[in-house]
């Protein structure tokens, strides 16, 4: 039997931390792929929209500058928290043991926290510096409303669906009708087409309409991501992105993350008044949208006669 001393809950503390850092250490970190990560200092962000170009011009009379575009994309920062509670009795009379895997889940689970607001931004589709969803048909960039970004793929995933975004990708151009020379490099699916989208990126051969054909859709350079999160009503949907510039399709912004925070002296309220010992995590942060010519979304129209939610 454990005497629930000073030195003895340190002890027990750092036996706990050290399962929380092996949970951490297992993290996902896939949305360093395709999110520009800021350390943020205030509770709202204003990013102002740079303005992709399609390289450098011919120098004939004055410079043209490159501007930020004036409008400001906002996010707005969240306090996420994890609390566990164990019985004072169950650390006095030894069964640290049984709480280990738990510890272990709060490192997974704080760690990827920064992969869940991100995906949940990915298939959000929010609004965007402009008034319209980030994912939308009828986007212009240029002051006479010509140059259009057109960022939906109204389907399902195929290889067909793949086909069109990839070439609407590649179409885009800047505001001066420039081509951007955009090539998608990743490919975000979730487990109902895991199989499909693997096939596609890698097979020599693959089946359409029931027959065997070069695949010619097959480019081991574009990375998959199988998310967990596309699933149920969102089964359907893919992303396709580029994320090589210099600037990427969604920002995450991280303003502070405690680690493992423990209150178990005696003298504390909740092993004064419940005889419990309470570990926490707290982490501050947010995502949102960056450029939408960076990533092409793949959401199927609804069905005639579905209900709107």
């Amino acid at each position: 039997m454990n005497q629930l001393t000073r030195d003895v809950m340190d002890r027990i503390y750092t036996g706990y931390k050290t399962q929380y850092n092996k949970g951490l250490a297992t993290v996902k970190t896939q949305y360093l792929k395709y999110c520009e990560v800021v350390a943020s200092d205030s509770p709202i962000e204003k990013y102002p929209m740079v303005s992709l170009t399609g390289g450098m011009r011919k120098w004939i009379g004055p410079r043209v500058v490159n501007r930020m575009t004036g409008k400001i994309v906002t996010i707005t920062n969240d306090d996420y928290e994890d609390t566990l509670g164990i019985p004072a009795n169950d650390l006095r009379y030894d069964k640290l043991s049984i709480y280990n895997g738990r510890f272990v889940d709060m490192g997974i689970v704080a760690g990827n926290l920064w992969d869940k607001l991100a995906v949940t931004q990915v298939l959000s589709n929010p609004l965007w510096c402009d008034g319209k969803p980030f994912f939308v048909a009828n986007r212009t960039i240029d002051d006479k409303d010509m140059i259009i970004i057109n960022n939906l793929v109204a389907l399902g995933f195929s290889f067909e669906a793949y086909s069109a975004g990839r070439k609407q990708m590649m179409a885009f151009c800047d505001a001066t009708g420039e081509p951007l020379e955009l090539v998608p490099d990743l490919l975000m699916v979730g487990p109902k087409y895991e199989e499909s989208a693997r096939s596609m990126l890698l097979n020599e051969t693959i089946i359409i309409g029931g027959v065997a054909v070069t695949n010619p859709y097959r480019n081991p350079n574009v990375e998959l991501i199988v998310n967990g999160r596309f699933i149920g009503d969102y089964e359907d949907q893919w992303r396709l992105m580029c994320t090589s510039r210099g600037v990427k399709p969604f920002v995450v912004q991280k303003v502070f993350e405690s680690g493992l925070v423990r209150k178990d002296s005696a003298t504390d309220d909740n092993m004064f008044n419940d005889n419990e010992a309470v570990y926490g995590l707290h982490s501050i942060g947010a995502a949102g949208p960056g450029l939408p010519q960076l990533c092409i979304g793949g959401i199927p129209a609804p069905s005639a006669g579905a209900k709107k939610k």
